[in-house]
């Protein structure tokens, strides 16, 4: 009933919400939603921190749009940052702040827990459907809405299931907003790159059809069936996750780099979808987001740590945020993350006041509209888990220029000035204790506040 009442109250405030709103149907924009998995900070050809890279359709789409350079995502992992953009909550507060596994969750906290101090903290294995969404939102607000690619928030043990990915098909997409689901289920990698997918949310066509492709297509499809009304087009590549495998023409190409041939194909289905909003002559009025669920696992320079890590490796990402004639394009420094954008959608659509329901986050659009800065806030990741990339098992707050990690199984404490240290390499607790207790005890009321699990003994 909270949930529907929530959908309804927002709904009602976009119709009435006066000269801010758009005035019709026709008006409002279309949203296209690009989520890349595991796609590192530096996996850009824009960001230039990497010789080799094929995405000229990438940096088209950031050189028209607004580029945050200090964006991150929710975890330094995926399914808890895909929960987040859907909410616009913390994984802390939605207690789902670790990747769904593949493995019965049983069998994966005990092997998580061999050899350690600690016990992992509780963590949901799927996506509640209680949470309100951004396309349950959009739906009840007259758009149709598809979601093509990878979920990764119905249930565990999908690896070791016969079920070609069904674990929990009641928190399916299309039982969070989406009308249309082709390939979003229990997955978090896929089961195959190549046709035939076993995969049950992919009805089979093509055989030996690459995976990247055929997504790409469905979104492709789905513009071209839905040009007279708004739409919400959630593209959710399962690339560029392991097992790393592409076309073996366009990996010799990238001189038998399978991954830079994966972000290639990447590439390529990002310009599909762009070439078919121009097609349609939608593009002006589309907004579109390029983004990634977590940082890279194969090198992110010059940040410190990969996927899984709470260093900026592990948790600052790509982010564009484009919409000609509507965002100024540049480049934006602000700290930024993915509870953001689930408010930035809605205002960017027309609504002025936050509903009764609090997101954790706040609305980029001052930032997308030339209009003033944000106030300055901290940021928090709550990531009760063991991981081997890096510092992990932990929290993190960032404040300005300055992050400290707390790492709970060895309680300690690690404190950094991004502006001066980007590579986190000197830790500064003893040289700024005050800031670092100050920020540690800010840290620890906001897991109180949200109710953050906590790892066990």
């Amino acid at each position: 009933m909270k949930k529907c009442n929530l959908i309804l109250w927002c709904v009602t405030l976009v119709m009435g919400s006066g000269d801010h709103a758009f005035s019709n149907l026709v008006e409002r924009p279309n949203i296209v939603f690009i989520l890349v998995d595991d796609l590192g900070y530096s996996d850009v050809g824009y960001m230039k921190h990497k010789a080799g890279l094929r995405t000229p359709n990438i940096d088209r789409l950031a050189e028209k749009g607004k580029i945050f350079t200090q964006a991150y995502a929710a975890a330094p992992v995926c399914s808890p940052t895909r929960a987040s953009i859907l909410t616009g909550k913390s994984p802390a507060s939605l207690q789902l702040t670790c990747h769904i596994p593949g493995l019965p969750m049983e069998g994966y906290l005990e092997r998580q827990h061999k050899g350690k101090s600690l016990r992992e903290a509780y963590f949901l294995d799927h996506l509640s459907l209680a949470e309100v969404t951004l396309s349950e939102v959009l739906q009840e607000h007259g758009y149709t809405t598809g979601f093509f690619g990878k979920w990764h928030l119905a249930g565990s043990g999908s690896a070791r299931s016969n079920s070609e990915g069904v674990i929990q098909a009641r928190f399916h997409p299309e039982h969070q907003g989406f009308d249309v689901n082709i390939g979003g289920c229990a997955y978090g990698q896929p089961k195959s790159w190549f046709a035939p997918y076993h995969n049950a949310t992919i009805p089979e066509k093509e055989e030996e059809q690459y995976l990247t492709d055929r997504l790409g297509d469905e979104a492709v499809n789905f513009i071209a069936q839905n040009e007279e009304k708004p739409f919400l087009l959630y593209f959710s590549t399962y690339t560029v996750h392991t097992p790393l495998k592409a076309p073996q023409e366009v990996v010799d190409k990238n001189n038998g780099n399978t991954y830079f041939a994966m972000i290639e194909k990447l590439d390529q289905n990002v310009g599909k979808v762009m070439d078919q909003l121009e097609r349609s002559g939608l593009l002006a009025n589309t907004i579109v987001v390029f983004y990634s669920d977590n940082g890279g696992l194969w090198g992110n320079p010059p940040l410190r740590g990969k996927k899984g890590s709470l260093h900026e490796g592990g948790i600052r990402v790509p982010l564009v945020i484009s919409c000609p004639d509507k965002i100024e394009a540049g480049k934006n420094d602000t700290p930024v993350t993915s509870i953001d954008l689930f408010p930035t959608v809605l205002d960017m659509l027309g609504i002025a006041d936050e509903p009764a329901y609090e997101f954790e986050g706040v609305s980029l659009k001052p930032l997308l509209m030339g209009q003033g800065a944000l106030d300055e806030r901290p940021l928090y990741w709550h990531f009760p888990h063991f991981r081997s990339e890096g510092l992990a098992m932990g929290a993190a707050i960032r404040e300005g220029d300055w992050k400290l990690i707390w790492e709970f199984e060895t309680d300690s404490t690690y404190l950094y000035n991004l502006q001066e240290d980007l590579e986190e390499v000197n830790n500064l607790m003893v040289k700024h204790p005050d800031r670092g207790s100050e920020m540690l005890a800010k840290l620890k009321r906001w897991q109180v506040e949200v109710k953050a699990e906590m790892p066990r003994q």
